[in-house]
């Protein structure tokens, strides 16, 4: 800390998907060659424009056609890698708040343990119909009609290390499938296995030709050791999470928003109110263009996230420091549709900062670093490297 300065809000805003190039392991994820930014670039041309994005230092990190960098932008930046083994969002968020992951999720290649879910089965009291690595249409199709009939659950796996429980709308309470999501949850925890993601599904209609999934709720890995999110709470500190952020961190698993527009009200109306902490957004809805490869709709939908960005600055008080950053690549023009292993921008503005300052090359734990310097908590969680002290040097 210095001369005893402080910011009294923290706001981290995460862009999911928005790398600026591929990093130096990116072979070790088959994502050489990715750059998601300097790809839409090429896709829109001209067309692409991000005014807000560009005056944080945006094109400074990686200009493209219609945001080349600016002499002066009016922000602290860098770019941030990833030293993690995965490239979900709960790894990129977990190790913004200092827990880094270093051994890679399991995936069930032939369904749920045996011993796993015939205990399960017990527990939840209903027969399990399925037990494989299928995706959600064909569960539905070869076994939604049984589901239908007997009331058993459909239990499926997948390759992004997450298991599905399914069962029709008629034959569950949203209640009790959530109790049984949390018994698999807890059971896996307490196992060896490592696994992402507990999914409950609940789909409707009458015949195959119509089921159709309808709602999921998500009961994600919690954390193995303390966060910084941990330390915050731990000495009062409020901390606010929208959007996907809502899942990562075992607090009150409150219903999930996944909608941008929406996110961005909710972070409207924590700015308007008095709090001291952090509150940290994700906004996800663009993941999906990514996934499909759809670059004209990943560079619409970041459009509209850079006009929703000039309203956040807009509203911060003299006090309020915004971290906007991103989390991993979805380059919409790469093969496949996985994400990809790329440099993220450190962009970082506060009405006290008056000059522009580069941060250089940063790792994804010097947020949480720098959130806990701030709240003269360093000692509490020893991880990354402040960037505190180079932001007060940007006021004069």
């Amino acid at each position: 800390m210095q001369n005893g300065q402080s910011y009294q809000r923290i706001f981290v805003l995460i862009i999911d998907s928005l790398g600026i190039g591929a990093t130096a392991d990116a072979n070790h994820f088959e994502s050489l060659g990715a750059d998601t930014l300097g790809h839409l670039g090429e896709h829109f041309r001209i067309r692409l424009q991000l005014p807000t994005l560009q005056k944080m230092g945006l094109g400074n990190l990686h200009p493209i056609m219609g945001m080349p960098s600016l002499e002066n932008p009016s922000a602290a930046y860098g770019q941030m890698s990833s030293i993690s083994t995965g490239l979900s969002d709960r790894e990129s968020q977990w190790e913004m708040m200092g827990l880094a992951t270093t051994a890679e999720s399991d995936v069930f290649i032939t369904g749920v343990p045996l011993e796993i879910a015939t205990n399960f089965a017990r527990k939840a009291k209903r027969p399990l119909l399925s037990n494989s690595l299928m995706n959600i249409r064909t569960a539905l199709r070869n076994y939604g009609r049984e589901q239908l009939a007997t009331g058993g659950l459909l239990l499926a796996t997948a390759t992004s290390s997450s298991v599905w429980l399914i069962a029709h709308e008629h034959t569950i309470s949203v209640a009790e499938l959530k109790e049984d999501c949390q018994i698999l949850r807890k059971m896996l925890d307490n196992s060896s296995y490592t696994i992402e993601s507990v999914n409950g599904l609940l789909f409707s209609g009458n015949r195959p030709a119509n089921f159709y999934p309808q709602e999921l709720y998500k009961f994600p890995l919690a954390p193995s050791s303390p966060t910084v999110i941990d330390c915050l709470l731990e000495e009062d500190y409020a901390v606010k999470l929208i959007g996907r952020s809502t899942q990562f961190f075992d607090l009150a698993r409150n219903e999930i928003t996944w909608n941008n527009k929406e996110s961005f009200v909710q972070l409207q109306e924590m700015i308007g109110k008095k709090f001291t902490g952090v509150c940290i957004a994700e906004v996800g809805e663009i993941e999906r263009f990514g996934k499909a490869r759809n670059p004209e709709g990943f560079g619409t939908e970041l459009m509209r996230i850079d006009q929703e960005l000039t309203k956040i600055i807009d509203k911060l008080q003299s006090d309020d420091l915004l971290i906007v950053t991103g989390n991993f690549g979805n380059d919409p023009t790469y093969p496949g549709e996985k994400h990809t292993r790329e440099y993220v921008p450190l962009l970082i503005t506060s009405p006290q900062i008056k000059q522009n300052v580069s941060l250089g090359g940063r790792s994804f734990s010097d947020i949480g670093a720098t959130i806990l310097d701030n709240y003269d908590l360093e000692n509490k969680l020893p991880v990354g490297n402040s960037f505190l002290k180079e932001l007060f040097s940007a006021y004069q």
